[in-house]
């Protein structure tokens, strides 16, 4: 992974500067949105929604609910985690594989609990089904990942199609894919490769099960349950995998690509989980024969804050930017940390977004979103400015009052189920 730890000292005296001229809370709300089109991003507050999901592929939401309806017996929280977690392999195999990295989030009984799984080998290591496996027997959970593979298999009706996020993913990658037999015989359709609402093939999680089995005593998974306090000059106070005091003093974590992951979640009345998965793919080849991408789970991980106190929990996923740190650095100094309601998140999520970047170094700024005068203020610094249309991706978890909503962001593909 190329990390670039690059401090600005252009900023050095004059940061202060910069962060009044953009972080500031929009407050012409008459015209903040006028080129940004409305979009729902979370389950009504009238609505009692025991039961939500999000994910990027709405169609797999409704053939995941009507399998469980299918099934003969009533399934726990943990359950759901489960099942909802290993169905990513075949809604986005790209990026949910065994191979994968994963992290997520736990709402249990009140608390809040951070896993991170992941690999620094590269051969025969599934950290995706040992940190699903791990999380289960944490939880004192002990049905298997071989029952659960046979549950979706037995009662699952309908076939997964195809969503935008692996479309985009298959469209982009279709020569190497075609130049790969094992490949090419899943995700081809004569010369065409798979779009959006086709099917998807058909995969044996019982199969992917007993080559997990094969190899599980030589898996060496990193696990990380940590994150790293913050306190902000207004007294805010979280938690976070990236160390933002590197961020108070300007020092940004810049990457040359832009990360790829796969967010996903699911509640159950007042637990609930948030995950992210993402692996690099040097080549572009099977495992083990199976419609799902062999990768490495060494690569940067989505930035994830949590913010609670005694009542009320706010979580953030950030992922697909060059610095998804940076987008929740800014997130909080908004005053996410001050919410108060779902509301309220999702009003800061729909905030305009800045982004610092070097080589050379300029601000990219999502100017529709932005006010008039913040962007006339920031025409006149010395520093080079470029618009774009939408910058990064954040999904959260809120907890306010005895009600949990996930919220997803309008900016990109992604889905959410009430009921």
């Amino acid at each position: 992974m190329n990390r670039i730890l690059f401090l600005l000292f252009i900023f050095a005296s004059s940061c202060s500067f910069f962060i009044a001229k953009i972080d500031t809370p929009l407050v012409d709300e008459e015209n903040y949105h006028r080129n940004v089109p409305q979009k729902d991003t979370y389950c009504s507050l009238t609505q009692a929604a025991s039961f939500q999901m999000i994910g990027t592929n709405e169609d797999s939401q409704r053939v995941y609910h009507l399998m469980v309806q299918q099934i003969g017996r009533k399934l726990d929280f943990l359950d759901h985690f489960a099942l909802w977690s290993l169905l990513q392999l075949s809604i986005r195999p790209d990026q949910s594989s065994p191979t994968s990295r994963i992290q997520a989030i736990f709402h249990r009984e009140g608390k809040s609990f951070y896993f991170d799984f992941f690999s620094e080998e590269s051969e025969d290591q599934y950290p995706y089904l040992y940190g699903i496996q791990w999380i289960l027997k944490k939880f004192k959970k002990t049905t298997s990942l071989e029952e659960y593979a046979r549950l979706l298999e037995s009662s699952m009706g309908e076939k997964l199609k195809i969503g935008k996020d692996l479309e985009n993913f298959l469209v982009t990658n279709k020569d190497a894919i075609k130049l790969n037999p094992e490949l090419a015989r899943f995700y081809f359709r004569g010369t065409e490769i798979l779009k959006e609402n086709e099917t998807t093939p058909r995969l044996s999680f019982t199969e992917v099960m007993r080559h997990y089995r094969k190899v599980e005593k030589k898996q060496k998974t990193i696990i990380n349950t940590s994150l790293t306090p913050f306190v902000t000059e207004a007294g805010n106070q979280g938690s976070c995998n990236y160390d933002f005091n590197l961020y108070e003093n300007s020092i940004f974590l810049i990457d040359r690509v832009i990360p790829v992951a796969n967010l996903f979640g699911l509640s159950l009345n007042q637990s609930g989980f948030m995950a992210s998965s993402s692996q690099k793919l040097p080549t572009l080849i099977s495992l083990k024969g199976l419609p799902i991408f062999k990768g490495e789970s060494k690569v940067r991980s989505s930035a994830v804050c949590v913010i609670e106190n005694d009542k009320n929990k706010v979580w953030t996923f950030s992922n697909q930017s060059r610095d998804p740190g940076q987008h929740l650095f800014h997130l909080i100094r908004y005053g996410l940390p001050k919410s108060k309601s779902a509301f309220e998140v999702d009003k800061l999520l729909r905030h305009s977004r800045h982004l610092f970047l070097s080589e050379p170094v300029r601000l990219i700024i999502e100017s529709t979103r932005s006010r008039q005068d913040q962007i006339e203020n920031l025409l006149k610094l010395n520093l080079p400015i470029y618009n774009a249309e939408k910058l990064g991706n954040i999904w959260a978890y809120t907890f306010f009052n005895d009600q949990n909503r996930f919220i997803i962001d309008d900016r990109n593909p992604g889905a959410y189920l009430c009921k």
